[in-house]
């Protein structure tokens, strides 16, 4: 019993005696981020190395510092939002943003886009207004469409018994 006893306590001790320094590593390893920041003609590439325990406000904090002078931008990261960028910098608006505080190994993305709050409004606003003056799609409300019609009278093919028992038919 005494020889169990001790063989446990002593390989905990050298477990921890390896593991705290892998960590002590760990902390100081450094990753290669992107910031996207779009300017107003173009879209500014920043690569900055952060550590992974760092939160999105800090991690754009440091991207907007590292922006070359004669790019004019707002350098307060409360002001942008955070998107997981496109290959061309432009931000995937089809995702929510990420919340700011978040660490950057939570995120599982190596590649941001920051969008100025103001800029994103003009987005919004763009696409409201596009889809509201388009006429392409409009119905009469007096009206039903022809499709429709055609659609109910097209009986529905027998759906698979597994898929109607999963609740996806």
């Amino acid at each position: 019993m005494s020889q169990t006893d001790s063989t446990k306590t002593s390989g905990q001790k050298v477990k921890k005696q390896l593991i705290s320094p892998l960590k002590e590593a760990l902390s100081q390893l450094k990753k290669s981020y992107k910031f996207f920041i779009p300017n107003e003609q173009d879209v500014i590439l920043v690569h900055v190395d952060l550590q992974c325990h760092i939160e999105l406000l800090e991690a754009t904090s440091r991207a907007l510092k590292l922006v070359p002078k004669p790019n004019p931008v707002d350098y307060n990261p409360n002001n942008y939002d955070i998107y997981v960028a496109k290959k061309n910098g432009h931000p995937k608006m089809d995702f929510p943003s990420y919340q700011t505080n978040l660490r950057l190994e939570e995120t599982g993305n190596f590649v941001f886009s920051l969008v100025h709050v103001t800029y994103q409004e003009k987005n919004v606003r763009k696409s409201i207004r596009k889809s509201t003056y388009d006429l392409s799609h409009y119905q009469s409300p007096t009206k039903p469409s022809k499709s429709k019609e055609i659609n109910l009278n097209i009986l529905k093919p027998e759906t698979n018994w597994l898929l109607r028992f999963l609740g996806c038919a």
